[in-house]
């Protein structure tokens, strides 16, 4: 059996490779590589198609954490200085300047059932949401916000005021 080639031959019959006779095959961890590129990417697709845009409103919930337990009290920071303040049974809208926000909460820190309070903040909001935080911690109430998209509705828990009962007054 004639080879073309001048290179010598291995006891089995192989051809002995010139200059490197020790190398390290990484085709074996290129191929691991590969594939767990791919799955990763699989992953980032299947979460991205579970994302559903065009969300139109949001569920707040009753707390868990340092609210459970207490009776839920939410403020919506709409912007330009407008409050939408939903309680047990009362749904109004006020001024942040108005004293019957203040009333609102004086009622919450005097009230003897434990309270919490959840701030609603939209983009256009952040300045009242300050201060309404202020107002909150000086009367050392449970407190947590929620950010929420600007247009999104909010829906409430059973038993909170429904929309219809939304007054000025």
């Amino acid at each position: 059996m004639a080879l073309e080639s001048d290179e010598p031959l291995t006891q089995m019959g192989r051809r002995r490779r010139k200059g490197r006779e020790e190398g390290v095959d990484l085709f074996t961890f290129l191929n691991i590589m590969a594939a767990t590129i791919g799955v990763q990417a699989l992953l980032i697709v299947i979460c991205a198609l579970q994302i559903k845009p065009g969300v139109q409103a949001i569920q707040l919930l009753p707390a868990g954490g340092e609210g459970k337990g207490k009776q839920a009290n939410y403020i919506l920071c709409n912007g330009g200085g407008e409050l939408e303040v939903i309680g047990p049974g009362t749904r109004r809208i006020f001024g942040l300047k108005d004293p019957r926000f203040d009333q609102f909460l004086d009622a919450i820190a005097q009230n003897r059932k434990a309270q919490y309070v959840v701030i609603g903040v939209r983009p256009t909001a952040y300045r009242d949401f300050e201060a309404v935080r202020s107002k909150t911690e000086a009367r050392r109430l449970v407190i947590g916000y929620e950010p929420l998209e600007a247009g999104l509705k909010v829906q409430l828990p059973p038993g909170m005021p429904s929309p219809t009962s939304v007054g000025a007054g």
